[in-house]
């Protein structure tokens, strides 16, 4: 009996060892160090494993939402997990915003960053992930490229096909909000604002400035037919949306998730999931509990070999 109960804890303690969140600490000199300038406002910052047995995981900016929200933190965002993981991480990022093109970002600046990574890595196989609005320009490189070194993509709170009554680009456009300058009413957590923005008290720099933020919506691809190239690659993809996220709802990306070939998964960051909360755009990047909650699963998918 003795020898049995020794067994079972043996069990659920290796049980628990398995289930934990595995991350990397990464700080803001590490970050600074490890960044390089490759363009003008373009700057590519490795966090590299060497000795890593995945391909490398290429990154783009999210725009929207703070970079440093990927990097920092209790356990250190989802780059930190990833390399935790024993993945080799790469973010292609800005230092300032105005006039992006998402669409010039993939066709002309992903190319470049891959080619790079392919350099130093010595391995022509690729991970792409697409972050907030940083993934319609991921979409954009996949589109123009059709890269068939791409491993594997996922897409964490990217919105895609906003063809459908009341979406967040409708209702946009009926307020005249694009384009403008929304800072005070923003502040304010006028009505507009408080439904499509969480602002996260303990940490209100997440959200990116307020003056620019809503500049970058009119290039914003919105027909479900713009993405067809992206959709007959059958490469496995992860397709990651937040329950109660207003900017990238689950009606904007499960369209194109159902008419993906290859492999694919739709996960719904949500208590329904086991989350620990309903996950709106900002709690993807900012709670505390998203690197057990999603990253550590983004991981683990990103981990699996073909036919596990």
């Amino acid at each position: 009996m003795k020898l049995q109960k020794q067994i079972a804890f043996l069990f659920t303690i290796l049980s628990l060892a398995l289930s934990c969140t595995r991350y990397a600490v990464i700080t803001e000199e590490k970050f600074r160090k490890q960044t390089a300038n490759i363009a003008p406002n373009v700057y590519l910052t490795t966090f590299s494993d060497v000795n890593s047995e995945y391909p490398p995981v290429l990154l783009l900016d999210p725009v929207l939402v703070n970079k440093k929200s990927l990097y920092l933190g209790d356990h250190h965002g989802l780059i930190g997990v990833l390399s935790g993981n024993g993945f080799s991480v790469w973010l292609l990022h800005f230092e300032t915003y105005p006039g992006l093109d998402l669409k010039d970002i993939g066709e002309k600046l992903i190319p470049q960053a891959v080619s790079q990574i392919q350099k130093v890595s010595g391995k022509k196989e690729y991970i792409l992930g697409g972050i907030s609005l940083g993934g319609q320009a991921v979409l954009q490189y996949i589109k123009s490229k059709k890269d068939p070194s791409i491993s594997k993509a996922f897409f964490l709170g990217t919105g895609m096909d906003y063809k459908y009554n009341d979406s967040f680009l409708d209702d946009m456009k009926k307020e005249k909000r694009l384009g403008t300058d929304v800072s005070n009413s923003c502040k304010n957590k006028d009505s507009f604002c408080s439904r499509f923005i969480s602002l996260d008290e303990d940490n209100p720099t997440t959200l990116y400035l307020y003056q620019t933020l809503w500049n970058f919506l009119p290039g914003l691809e919105e027909n479900p037919k713009t993405w067809t190239e992206f959709e007959a690659m059958d490469f496995p993809t992860l397709f990651v949306a937040g329950k109660i996220d207003n900017v990238a709802t689950t009606e904007s990306i499960h369209p194109v998730y159902r008419r993906k070939r290859g492999f694919t998964q739709f996960y719904e960051a949500g208590r329904d999931n086991g989350g620990s909360i309903d996950y709106d755009h900002i709690s993807l990047f900012a709670h505390e509990d998203a690197p057990s909650d999603i990253y550590q699963k983004i991981a683990d998918w990103l981990s699996k070999k073909k036919g596990d």
